[in-house]
């Protein structure tokens, strides 16, 4: 099925690299108007090329940092300029790993929330404030950090959590404007990040059980909560996962050693 976007307005922060960058070009390609943040570290030169390869809008590109007022209003001035915004897409996710309980400090965790969760209503009450109207869709993207156990993510996983509460209570209270919230949940995704963080060596062992998926899976999931199709839903968290959720756990791990695979 063809979902056409053409005219309709896309903030996506965090968007030149992973999920960020496959949401991007997956909105563009359908011809959505892109807008597109990025920090340090990113993959932006080649990016107006990956849009015109896949036929989609030139997009426009900002650096800004989501925990920074200065950044924030600056571009917010810029989406005031494109006449607003009809899908938010709340993508960065930044912490420090600790590595034992003594690493924990509270500094580290309110940089996490500063990065990972509160964005989704900084820059949505902002958009409002810069444009007069409210997103029609606002979409967060979480992680299984915050509800499965992952090495070092104590601050982040508590962060995505924080990210996924916020979104029911956002959907909540702009319900009466017809706006719908809702957190895209996935596996993981190999990206420099997740080595930087966990180790090249992670990559094969989790793909070899099936636990790291394409970025393009969840972009593709952000693109139908977008299109309208799935305005039934509001403050829901959709997992995009290729049924990992269900299999990960000991007594699969179990089966799969003993070469039974429970397949029929």
């Amino acid at each position: 099925m063809r979902i056409d976007l053409t005219g309709r307005r896309a903030l996506i922060t965090g968007a030149t690299r992973g999920i960020g960058r496959a949401t991007a070009l997956a909105l563009g390609a359908r011809g959505a108007r892109c807008v597109l943040t990025y920090g340090w570290g990113g993959d932006e030169d080649d990016l107006p090329a990956a849009f015109a390869a896949v036929g989609a809008p030139p997009p426009l590109l900002v650096r800004a940092d989501v925990s920074r007022a200065d950044d924030t209003a600056a571009l917010m001035a810029q989406i005031a300029d494109l006449g607003g915004v009809d899908l938010f897409v709340s993508n960065v996710a930044f912490g420090r790993p600790a590595a034992s309980l003594d690493d924990l400090t509270l500094k580290d965790l309110q940089r996490a929330v500063a990065y990972s969760a509160w964005p989704l209503v900084d820059y949505t009450r902002h958009i409002a404030a810069a444009t007069g109207a409210w997103p029609r869709h606002v979409v967060g993207v979480s992680s299984y950090g915050g509800v499965r156990f992952t090495p070092g993510y104590d601050t982040i996983g508590a962060a995505k959590a924080c990210l996924e509460v916020l979104a029911r209570y956002l959907a909540h209270h702009l319900e009466p404007h017809g706006t719908r919230v809702n957190i895209v949940r996935g596996r993981w995704i190999a990206t420099r990040a997740f080595e930087a963080t966990f180790g090249a060596e992670c990559v094969p062992f989790l793909a070899a059980r099936g636990q790291i998926q394409p970025a393009d899976e969840i972009a593709d999931a952000i693109v139908a909560l977008a299109s309208g199709l799935m305005d039934g839903m509001t403050g829901q968290i959709v997992e995009v996962d290729g049924g990992a959720t269900f299999r990960d756990n000991l007594m699969h791990d179990y089966v799969e050693a003993r070469g039974a695979g429970g397949h029929r």
